[in-house]
């Protein structure tokens, strides 16, 4: 979601933007290490500083519970605004297929092409599912089928087909379309009293218990948004730049967060564990909303980047960092040092500046996309 106006006014929307590079770079970085690395069970004996290494690039999970809670609060926000007008679903749904079609359509298709290229120009252990790697344990061309293409397209992976080629991570996705469904279809039934079609869609939710615990933290976003604009109407109004100084609140809020991601690394991932992350990232970012902490002149790039290719950096990086891993250590895992690392840092520096250059192309057309839809459906 866009909140470009309100990032002159509120420093904490400039750093949720920050928040979003950083979470996508995450993902990045322990695929990009899955893919040439052994892992820590099959290294065996580490140093200290390769198990730093490890620790660090390994919260990719967790990022995700981040992209959550952040939708949860701007899709909110979107809602509120427009509940009760009479166009509601129309334009609604044309907001959001816009911002997600304009992205998963051209991923689907060059995420495959690029998977074609993997398995039958490169010849990779990796697209065959024969290197040992996490993230890509049975061949793709299994999930290369025009069947598996269409079911992505109407976000149905990983609840009647899988994900798309060797694209895991398009596994949300899926999860945040149906939580934009089931948001509003609750809201107005429960506030409107109104029933919505998109009501019955909740079925699915017998299909992944994940599925349901996902809504369980996106709903945590929805939450402070209503919190954040009670105590926004309640009080004056901040230019922003003061947060910092406010720093006690900010700090116990960064040590429970740490303390969350420290514990979902080092404990057997259990039912209900996301909840517990994702409660420990509402009350950093509500403290942070609270704040409103000024922006900072060094940190734009990233919120720049955050707030405009972050969706493509996600959606995309799979495939690309593949197809280059398949090119630089075609399927051979190794031992962790200076060479191979070296190379990882490649790919995720690859993916960032791809994802950049595709997103000029997609998401920075949204707002297009979105009035051609209106004119061919009009109110």
């Amino acid at each position: 979601m866009s909140h470009a106006s309100d990032q002159v006014v509120r420093g904490s929307y400039f750093w949720a933007d920050v928040l979003r590079f950083i979470a996508a770079s995450l993902v990045v970085m322990e695929h990009s290490r899955d893919l040439l690395f052994l892992t820590v069970a099959e290294a065996g004996k580490l140093s200290l500083t390769w198990k730093a290494f490890y620790f660090l690039t390994g919260f990719g999970s967790e990022a995700v519970i981040v992209f959550f809670v952040l939708s949860g609060y701007w899709i909110t926000s979107a809602i509120t605004r427009r509940i009760d007008r009479q166009a509601f679903w129309r334009d609604y749904l044309i907001d959001r297929l816009s911002r997600l079609l304009i992205v998963v359509v051209p991923v689907l298709i060059l995420g495959g092409l690029l998977d074609l290229a993997s398995i039958r120009l490169i010849g990779s252990h990796y697209a065959d599912g024969a290197s040992g790697a996490l993230t890509v344990q049975q061949p793709v061309s299994a999930s290369l089928s025009l069947s598996t293409f269409l079911g992505n397209l109407v976000f149905l992976q990983k609840l009647v087909v899988p994900t798309f080629g060797s694209n895991g991570p398009l596994w949300s996705l899926a999860f945040e379309f149906w939580y934009y469904i089931w948001f509003p279809s609750l809201l107005l039934l429960l506030t409107r009293r109104r029933f919505s079609i998109g009501l019955l869609s909740l079925a699915l939710g017998a299909l992944s218990l994940g599925l349901v615990e996902g809504f369980g933290v996106w709903l945590m976003g929805s939450a402070l948004f209503y919190l954040d604009r009670r105590f926004t109407q309640s009080t004056t109004p901040r230019s922003g730049g003061t947060g910092w100084k406010q720093t006690p609140a900010l700090f116990v809020s960064l040590v429970l967060l740490g303390a969350a991601l420290v514990a979902s690394r080092l404990s057997v991932p259990i039912a209900g564990s996301s909840l517990v992350l994702g409660g420990a990232f509402s009350l950093f970012f509500w403290v942070l909303l609270r704040l409103d902490p000024g922006q900072l002149r060094p940190a734009a790039p990233f919120a720049r980047y955050g707030a405009g290719s972050s969706f493509s950096l996600y959606a995309l990086h799979f495939p690309v960092i593949l197809a280059l891993a398949s090119l630089i250590a075609p399927g051979r895992r190794t031992m962790p040092d200076f060479a191979r690392l070296l190379q990882w840092g490649g790919l995720v520096l690859a993916a960032i500046a791809l994802a950049w250059l595709f997103s000029r192309l997609t998401e920075a057309r949204t707002p297009q996309l979105r009035d051609w839809a209106r004119r061919c459906f009009p109110g």
